[in-house]
């Protein structure tokens, strides 16, 4: 797990795809941004790839309406960020042959990903966003962030520190985000595009979903699902719900919080949130996903009503262990 080597390897290519994962997040899209501009201004020919659209929240971030759904560049280096090759969509799924030419290497900062999935990875769940780790590594590249870098980094870090409201945001996060204001990133704009400033379609949305609201074991587990049929009535696209689980996780009482998202008939993705009294990826690990203790995801290949007692069953086994555990 090698931060010098994942260094020398971007050193060394000639074109660099930045691969994000699915549903993009500011995380993801930030990290990637970064070294795309990073990239470019080594002289190296660069793209950003994700398969799923940027969120509207992100959409002001610079350069991310220059984002692709697949690679355009002939394949060099592959730089999969916040996630390993697996997670990345359609992407892992549809350019097989271009991955196959290409070296991959892999930087993250979820505990789930062991970095088989790449050539090179490196892995720090100290980190509290895959951004934190990035900006660490472009001065380490010779480049100097300047103002449109800094401004996509604290995107990431905004988002999964909750602008450094979660436990994750370590006095190193701190320091970093610290940096990234000096050099220009203007953190109280980034903070209102990603947590303030939603359409009222969005609104509508979230309306429909916390009224279906609802709890298990004495409130320790809260719960909630969105529809595709509450997507047609709001009008509003599957990143509408981005966000959401925050809200949710506010739930005094609840250690466990879950959104479920119905992609289609037949498949439903999961969001999960937790307290100190549970463990999010044992939860989601059940179910071929991955993330950190507290935050984590991962799709069930099942009807909406199947994937939300398949997975609330194992939310129950996890108060229990957590329970023996004396937690």
């Amino acid at each position: 797990m090698s931060r010098d080597a994942v260094r020398d390897a971007i050193l060394g290519a000639s074109r660099v795809t930045v691969i994000c994962h699915e549903n993009p997040d500011a995380d993801t899209l930030g990290s990637a941004l970064a070294l795309r501009m990073a990239a470019e201004r080594l002289g190296k020919q660069a793209e950003v790839v994700a398969a799923d659209p940027v969120p509207p929240s992100l959409v002001g971030l610079p350069h991310a309406d220059e984002v692709h759904v697949s690679p355009r560049l002939e394949a060099d280096l592959a730089v999969v960020v916040d996630g390993p090759l697996s997670r990345t969509g359609a992407v892992v799924r549809d350019c097989g042959a271009w991955l196959e030419r290409a070296r991959v290497v892999n930087i993250d900062h979820h505990i789930s990903n062991d970095g088989s999935e790449a050539l090179v990875a490196w892995v720090d769940a100290d980190a509290a966003a895959t951004c934190e780790m990035v900006a660490m590594l472009i001065p380490e590249l010779g480049i100097k962030i300047d103002v449109q870098i800094a401004t996509v980094l604290t995107a990431g870090i905004v988002q999964d520190t909750h602008t450094f409201s979660h436990p994750n945001a370590t006095p190193r996060t701190l320091r970093v985000a610290a940096d990234l204001v000096e050099a220009g990133a203007p953190l109280a704009s980034i903070h209102r595009s990603i947590y303030a400033d939603k359409p009222f379609s969005m609104l509508a949305l979230w309306g429909r979903i916390l009224a279906g609201a609802a709890e298990l074991h004495d409130g320790r587990i809260v719960h909630a699902s969105m529809t595709l049929a509450m997507l047609a009535e709001t009008a509003t696209e599957p990143v509408a719900s981005e966000g959401f689980i925050d809200l949710l996780a506010s739930t005094k009482a609840a250690d466990i919080t879950l959104l479920f998202k119905e992609a289609d008939a037949s498949q439903a993705r999961v969001s999960v949130r937790t307290s100190a009294n549970a463990d999010a990826v044992a939860i989601t690990s059940a179910f071929g996903g991955g993330g950190h203790a507290r935050a984590a995801g991962c799709t069930v290949d099942a009807p909406l009503a199947d994937a939300m007692a398949r997975v609330l069953d194992e939310c129950e086994r996890e108060l229990a262990r957590a329970d023996a555990r004396g937690r």
